[in-house]
């Protein structure tokens, strides 16, 4: 039988059918692209430039001595204001008479300033002074072993003085019903701390690490938040063994007396207020830099003008508040349909 011949392709019906599938596959593309997509809403905000940094802070501080042994009384709460002179505490001495006087004693205040009753150990190492004078690495480090050495920071001139009456008693092999009762109450030996006098009025100097991506200079005018409070403060000193630089502020900075070591946060430039987005919206196209937004349901390219940024946020200007930008946008986002 004589053979029929093959029928030749209909390129007229298949020209149609590709490109119905390669729409209809653009369109698929497209549309997992756009769920993909992160959004985000254009807003008024500010754009901080800001850092968290480790501080040891100094202040004019007096360490007050008991003049006698004895069991002392505080005459107010830690943080009261006292004048130079006035009663700060007495003393009730302890012990047998042997002809001294046992009297009760008055402790006054050395100098105008608030009282607190604890120290850290570092009210004579930490001073404005020695943050100017000293070798910085090595007054950190003697900073460090006061707080480490003996007993720990945040333990009383009691306890301490407690700590010492009992060694002293192991090492001479004696116990006497007089040392026990040293060890007992609020019982301070004789030269023993028993506070301290802040003079709020001066000025509180700190150490400040840096780590110089934002370059600092002496006299330079710098801003910190501390505790939530903005303080400004003059580089009187800077520092590149230990990195970091000495400040003194304008006032005295509240809590570094009880907390002298701390994370603040270091305002290195001024803020910008304006609509912001995510640095991460920010696209090139050609040599424009823009974003994508939603324009009634299709994603368009619209370029912007960058007035301030940081790690996370930028101010912009060239796009309406309440507009919504992608995050992080993939290529060829132009023209899509927003789902």
């Amino acid at each position: 039988m004589p053979k029929k011949p093959r029928r030749k392709p209909n390129f007229l019906v298949m020209i149609p059918i590709v490109l119905l599938l390669g729409f209809a596959l653009r369109n698929f593309h497209s549309s997992l692209v756009v769920k993909s997509l992160t959004w985000e809403t254009v807003r008024q905000d500010w754009v901080k430039h800001e850092k968290t940094v480790q501080a040891i802070f100094a202040n004019t501080e007096v360490v007050i001595t008991a003049p006698v042994e004895g069991e002392v009384t505080y005459i107010r709460e830690d943080g009261y204001r006292f004048r130079k002179g006035e009663i700060v505490a007495s003393l009730k001495p302890s012990g047998v008479s042997h002809g001294t006087d046992l009297s009760e004693q008055a402790v006054l205040a050395p100098i105008s300033g608030l009282f607190y009753s604890n120290r850290d150990n570092l009210e004579e190492i930490m001073t404005p002074e020695n943050l100017m004078n000293m070798e910085l690495e090595r007054l950190l480090l003697q900073a460090e072993k006061a707080l480490e050495a003996g007993q720990p920071a945040a333990q009383t001139e009691q306890q301490a003085g407690q700590q010492a009456e009992q060694q002293a008693g192991q090492q001479a092999g004696q116990q006497t019903e007089q040392s026990q009762l040293i060890n007992s109450g609020k019982v301070v030996n004789k030269h023993a701390p028993l506070g301290k006098m802040l003079n709020n009025l001066y000025p509180s100097w700190m150490f400040v690490h840096l780590d110089f991506s934002v370059s600092v200079a002496k006299e330079d005018i710098v801003k910190f938040v501390i505790e939530g409070e903005e303080y400004v403060g003059t580089v009187m000193k800077v520092s590149a063994k230990p990195q970091g630089a000495v400040i003194r502020f304008t006032q005295y900075v509240k809590g570094t007396t009880e907390k002298r070591q701390r994370e603040i946060i270091w305002v290195y430039k001024p803020p910008t207020k304006g609509l912001v987005v995510p640095v991460k919206s920010l696209y090139t196209l050609g040599e424009e830099r823009g974003v994508f937004i939603n324009n009634n349901g299709v994603i368009r390219f619209r370029s912007v003008k960058v007035l301030d940024s940081n790690e996370s946020l930028a101010c912009v200007q060239g796009v309406p508040e309440g507009v919504s930008v992608v995050v992080d946008p993939p290529a060829d986002l132009e023209g899509l349909p927003v789902n």
